[in-house]
């Protein structure tokens, strides 16, 4: 084994079983084409740091447009096949029931890197509260995307928005905490303990957002100070 992630257990939301767990892996961080460049450079390559993020950069780019052109393309690290969701009652594409979306699988290279990978359990989260799952309910997809003026699915444990503390609800945080969006009462459409669907407003401006969920619920009585969760995926408004 060659590689090694690390994952804490935390009580299964959706069953009442206290022997039920799931894994949750521990984020190292987030890595950009940069950092990985980087790592290659350390690694050792004759190219130059420039010049990798350049022709990686136009990589992309071109697998992307091959995609959404209809082309099945094979990265080398995933494979990208274009499909079109929803129902066409009047036999034209409307973006409010359809869209495009991309899916991607895994190639050779990543099934190898998993089965040379070790799981390494670290005993069980201290805190019950998280976020495990963000859906974009235009695509149905956890791709790290959510889109303005329609719906997104947040599943975890111990998310429902409950008390008076001026701190409660949901924010959107751009990456870079140069602003703050604090979500409308409103717009939370479903407030469960394991699940919210989320209205995002269609003046928030496009861009990378950090999902903070700040709450007093408690399975007994509502908390005195309130606790957050931040998802470890930036999502991606769009």
């Amino acid at each position: 084994m060659h590689n090694v992630i690390r994952v804490q257990l935390r009580p299964n939301p959706l069953t009442d079983d206290p022997r039920d767990y799931v894994a949750v892996v521990l984020p190292q961080g987030h890595v950009k084409l940069e950092d990985i460049v980087e790592a290659l450079v350390e690694e050792g390559t004759e190219f130059a740091r420039e010049t990798l993020v350049d022709i990686i950069g136009r990589y992309n780019r071109m697998s992307a447009k091959l995609a959404v052109s209809g082309y099945d393309v094979d990265t080398g690290l995933v494979y990208l096949r274009p499909v079109v969701r929803g129902v066409f009652y009047d036999k034209s594409y409307d973006p409010e029931k359809n869209s495009l979306y991309v899916l991607a699988t895994q190639s050779k290279d990543i099934r190898e890197a998993v089965a040379q990978t070790h799981v390494d359990v670290m005993g069980e989260a201290p805190s019950v509260m998280q976020i495990l799952l963000v859906e974009n309910m235009v695509t149905h997809a956890a791709d790290g995307t959510i889109t303005r003026g329609r719906n997104a699915q947040v599943n975890g444990s111990y998310i429902k928005i409950a008390g008076n503390h001026p701190d409660v609800g949901v924010y959107l945080v751009t990456v870079d905490g140069a602003s703050t969006h604090h979500l409308p009462a409103d717009s939370i459409v479903k407030n469960e303990p394991s699940s919210l669907l989320l209205f995002i407003p269609a003046d928030i401006p496009t861009g990378d957002y950090r999902l903070r969920i700040v709450t007093q619920f408690s399975r007994q009585k509502l908390l005195t100070l309130p606790r957050e969760a931040t998802y470890h995926v930036p999502l991606t408004i769009i």
